[in-house]
């Protein structure tokens, strides 16, 4: 048995996407997905709309994208958003949680990524997100892959959507049954799916242009404004 999973969709809870938790649930039944984890900045916020609004056959996987000290961490199958910290503190408290702690997009340099203390995060994180479709260049996703076998560490993938068209451009193959969070520590996990979505990109700066936008016009008409 073998299904789909995409471990890291973002919503409207995050600055840099759209999308409600309605269009997030739809997006996923139309990749034929068998679950998604809701990965939103620092926050579980949404986790709750996106289950309502699933259809009972779609996995909905309580998550967060951390903001560490360095780069992202993927905290899975958590019922609280573990705090700002450094990345060893952040694992702690993902575990502490019975959580799933992965890597993510961990040496994306156009992002924030990972450079430091390298080997003990090996030692302490569970996974490694080795496919991110808005990854743009095919390097940062390689070298993710290789740190993961370089450690025998699972290698998982997900879309890193901000808008629906996004969702299930990369993913996660569990095979067997039982969690998500059995089968990465257990290795039954495979990244899929395509990276360098610039596209992607591009529509998020818009995005946040408009949000922009709109505040300083609020702000403005409200009298905010010196």
């Amino acid at each position: 048995m073998t299904r789909r999973y995409d471990l890291q969709v973002h919503t409207d809870a995050s600055p840099c996407s759209s999308t409600p938790p309605e269009r997030v649930a739809a997006a996923a039944v139309e990749a034929g997905l068998n679950g998604i984890a809701v990965t939103d900045h620092d926050t579980l916020a949404n986790v709750a709309a996106v289950r309502d609004a699933a259809p009972a056959d779609l996995e909905v996987i309580a998550g967060v994208e951390v903001t560490t000290t360095e780069g992202h961490l993927l905290a899975l199958d958590v019922t609280e958003a573990p705090p700002r910290a450094d990345p060893l503190t952040v694992i702690d408290r993902i575990h502490e949680q019975g959580g799933v702690a992965v890597l993510s997009h961990p040496f994306d340099a156009l992002r924030q990524c990972y450079e430091t203390d390298l080997e003990a995060l090996a030692d302490a994180v569970d996974g490694v997100e080795a496919v991110n479709s808005r990854c743009v260049r095919r390097r940062f996703n390689e070298r993710a892959a290789s740190f993961a076998a370089a450690h025998d560490l699972p290698a998982t993938g997900g879309s890193d959507a901000h808008f629906p068209m996004e969702v299930g451009r990369a993913y996660t193959r569990v095979e067997g049954t039982g969690s998500l969070a059995d089968a990465v520590h257990e290795g039954r996990v495979r990244p899929g799916g395509r990276g360098r979505y610039l596209s992607g990109h591009v529509a998020t700066k818009l995005h946040q242009f408009r949000t922009a936008s709109g505040r300083a016009v609020g702000a403005l008409t409200s009298g905010r404004f010196p």
